[in-house]
């Protein structure tokens, strides 16, 4: 299992001493042989200059993290004063992340902050080649701080504090890897047994090479996302796993059951649970699930059911190039009631492709060839 990222949070004046820990952690994990992949920073952003042009803002923001070792910068939560400007902040940047809060965490909706995202959405995909700048960009409902996974990760200007995120995908393959064709309830059962025993193995060896390192750098160490994040390969595809758990292709009926048996695993191990800690769909980025998408076996009416028994919601959703602000509306007021109804975290990162139809196959490797590597080839999907 890879770790995708250690993410640090801060306001800028703790940006050394995050920086510190975040590279310490690095090495620590690397020592035990675990491949640390990226490190990231969320920054406090109440406190950045109100009167510069935000693109500025954000090539600032970029700077810093290069200057201080990261990968990849968040801005955290952009208010509506600043949403008119946030296109041309991701156009003008590489590794710059946001979001909005389009229902909060007692579960009411902000109808003008979802037309205002929406407004935002479909101005990143003019903006943006491929309008692949989506992908550095969520609506978020009911979400709370500290999630070390972008583009949703958010600082609330405490005190700074890392946190990990791994490739789960990989335990949910491994852990299904010996399911008969046909499993049974005992099957499935043992499965997600051997999911959560999977889990609280690599927390403890995680925690126990992390000790001391919060005295050391004065860094809250929050703990493990255990969400089921997967990689365009095979061996950690989440779809894949849940196929193997159901017996049937993705999308197609028992797909929302073995879905929920994988979150009852996440939630069954015994650990400091952060962040979202269930199954991520992200349809970009997983194989299997882009092969089903391609095969036209599930909608995205489906994904939104399915984020009711699992984790992030709509995630890396290829959509129409002509999807109109009111059409990304909607879909954002149906995440923000499930959100606000089930008292869960969900986001929404879609992505409209301009040019693209429904059902042409997406080109990422043209529009942007150096993200083509970590993404999936699949079809747009209807807005229907």
């Amino acid at each position: 299992m890879n770790i995708r990222t250690i993410t640090v949070g801060a306001r800028e004046e703790d940006i050394d001493q995050a920086g510190a820990a975040a590279r310490a952690a690095r090495e620590r994990l690397s020592a035990i042989g675990y491949t640390v992949q990226t490190i990231r920073l969320t920054l406090a952003t109440t406190g950045s200059n109100r009167c510069a042009d935000f693109a500025t803002v954000a090539q600032g923001a970029e700077d810093l993290a290069l200057e201080h070792g990261f990968d990849f910068v968040s801005l955290g939560r952009i208010d509506a004063e600043r949403l008119p400007q946030l296109a041309e902040a991701i156009a003008s940047t590489e590794i710059v992340s946001a979001s909005t809060k389009i229902a909060g965490r007692d579960g009411n909706a902000d109808p003008a902050m979802i037309w205002r995202t929406a407004e935002a959405i479909c101005a990143i995909a003019a903006h943006t080649p491929g309008g692949l700048g989506n992908l550095r960009f969520a609506a978020a409902a009911c979400v709370g701080p500290g999630s070390p996974f972008f583009p949703i990760s958010y600082h609330d200007g405490s005190g700074p504090w890392l946190a990990i995120g791994p490739e789960g995908a990989t335990l949910a393959v491994q852990a299904t890897s010996t399911a008969p064709e046909q499993p049974d309830l005992l099957a499935r059962q043992q499965a997600a047994l051997q999911l959560t025993n999977l889990i609280e193995q690599h927390d403890r060896q995680i925690h126990a090479a992390l000790a001391g390192l919060e005295q050391e750098h004065g860094v809250f160490i929050a703990g493990c996302d255990w969400s089921m994040a997967p990689q365009p390969v095979p061996a950690c595809s989440i779809g894949a796993a849940i196929e193997r758990l159901s017996g049937v292709p993705f999308g197609t009926w028992g797909t929302l059951a073995a879905v929920r048996a994988l979150t009852d695993a996440i939630r069954a191990a015994k650990v400091n649970r952060i962040g979202f800690s269930g199954v991520m769909l992200p349809i970009l980025e997983d194989t299997t699930l882009a092969q089903r998408q391609s095969e036209g076996r599930y909608t995205l009416r489906d994904l939104l059911a399915f984020s009711a028994v699992c984790g992030t919601g709509l995630d890396t959703i290829p959509l129409p190039g002509d999807a109109t602000v009111a059409q990304i509306a909607h879909i954002l007021e149906e995440v923000a009631a499930l959100a606000g109804a089930l008292r869960k975290p969900l986001t929404a990162r879609l992505v409209p492709m301009p040019g693209l139809q429904s059902g042409n196959m997406t080109q990422i490797a043209l529009a942007n060839p150096q993200l083509a590597p970590f993404f999936c080839q699949t079809r747009v999907m209807p807005l229907e």
